[in-house]
């Protein structure tokens, strides 16, 4: 496996997402979440490579995809969506900003889908960005359902051809945060033609 790239640098637009999540319901869990969203993007580097700008829209995402939550949980995806097209973020262009709605609304619920009118408003190339960032993101929320800080770090590795494996490490019983992530990994499954498996490092 091929050396992943570092860590997302600090951005003026990552700037902004951080200072927006302070404001949020739980911004201890929108940092985990964007901590391992960055591990598993470079986890998967081989598999699904992402451009510096994409991961750095990635991590904004999930700083930003529980900003809803303030509402109640019932349709926060869709609240953290509209806060995030109304937010004045600096270092977001308007399409950048408009992906990163998309992908903080498709961390949990439907797919994207072209008869949802945001994911149609993007152009293909942004569809395919939403896409892939939300089908990480997806799986990074899964890892923090309990919102308790228990997955460390992860590591991936193809088992066979079309299958892979996502391994996970943490001091303590690991079962849940598997089964949390493998409850949201069908986009990832259906966006890179694969089968994933999650599961706690031996």
């Amino acid at each position: 496996m091929r050396k992943s790239t570092p860590a997302t640098p600090r951005t003026p637009g990552l700037r902004a997402a951080r200072r927006l999540a302070r404001a949020g319901p739980d911004c201890a869990h929108a940092e985990q979440v964007t901590r391992l969203a960055d591990g598993l993007r470079r986890a998967f580097e081989p598999l699904a490579p992402l451009a510096p700008r994409e991961a750095q829209l990635l991590s904004c995402a999930a700083l930003l995809h529980d900003l809803g939550m303030a509402g109640g949980v019932a349709g926060h995806h869709k609240r953290s969506r509209d806060i995030i097209l109304a937010a004045h973020l600096p270092g977001l262009s308007d399409r950048e900003r408009a992906i990163v709605a998309a992908v903080a609304r498709y961390h949990r619920k439907a797919h994207p889908a072209r008869t949802h009118r945001l994911y149609r408003s993007l152009s293909p190339k942004a569809q395919d960005v939403a896409r892939r960032l939300a089908a990480l993101l997806r799986i990074a929320d899964g890892l923090d359902r309990a919102h308790g800080n228990a997955v460390r770090s992860v590591a991936a590795r193809r088992e066979a051809p079309g299958r892979w494996v996502l391994e996970l490490r943490g001091p303590g019983d690991l079962r849940y945060a598997a089964w949390g992530a493998a409850r949201k990994g069908r986009l990832f499954e259906l966006v890179f033609g694969v089968r994933l498996r999650i599961s706690p490092a031996a």
